[in-house]
């Protein structure tokens, strides 16, 4: 509370509301109070599992940024890509590891693009020197329109670099080159087809998992 020791026109001593005015040499002087630190709450059980499922995904798809915003950008908007990619494999992809006492992707769940076409199937990717080929079968049969293109996608999990495809080629094979990685890394491999011209995308699927043999670049 503060008090008027000389009237209305007076000096003021005292604390008025965040401000505290006291007396120095003959003046009155107002000073601000330092403003209260809130103590942060430790998060409850279900925050701390949140947070930490939300950071395997956030990892995991921080080096494929441009990668989801172009394979999930349509996906549910008006969400970013990022935010898309982040809601699937949250809710599709995160597995706990009992071993590891640890929440963790599942590779073979996880996707980098999710939309109407239909999905490659029976897709493979095998090691060819310093490439990857992939294989694949078109839906139902038929060849895919002469629009349509490949996405490709070689993950090395814990890596900061990730090589992937954009438009690649129609047809039934395409390659992409892994200088970059080295022998001995684990890689997992993914495809989706793309439309040049609409940018409609089909959901990712998975084309196995690669233990990288020695190779020349």
């Amino acid at each position: 509370m503060g008090i008027l020791t000389d009237g209305i026109t007076g000096h003021v001593r005292g604390k008025v509301g965040g401000v505290v005015f006291y007396t120095a040499n003959g003046q009155n002087i107002a000073r601000s109070l330092p403003r209260a630190t809130r103590k942060k709450r430790k998060p409850t059980e279900l925050q701390a599992l949140q947070r930490e499922r939300f950071k395997v995904v956030q990892d995991w798809l921080r080096p494929l940024l441009r990668l989801v915003k172009v394979g999930f950008g349509k996906y549910a908007p008006p969400r970013t890509g990022h935010n898309a990619a982040m809601s699937y494999n949250l809710t599709h992809a995160v597995i706990y590891n009992e071993e590891k006492s640890r929440y963790e992707i599942d590779p073979a769940a996880f996707a980098f693009s999710g939309g109407p076409l239909p999905a490659p199937l029976d897709a493979s990717a095998v090691q060819d020197g310093a490439t990857v080929r992939f294989t694949w079968k078109s839906p139902g049969g038929r060849d895919i329109r002469y629009t349509t293109r490949t996405m490709l996608l070689l993950y090395n999990p814990g890596s900061s670099f990730c090589r992937y495809k954009t438009y690649g080629k129609g047809g039934g094979e395409d390659t992409l080159p892994i200088r970059g990685y080295h022998p001995g890394d684990t890689c997992h491999a993914y495809m989706a087809f793309i439309d040049e011209e609409t940018g409609a995308v089909s959901d990712s699927v998975y084309a196995g998992t690669l233990v990288l043999d020695a190779f020349e670049t």
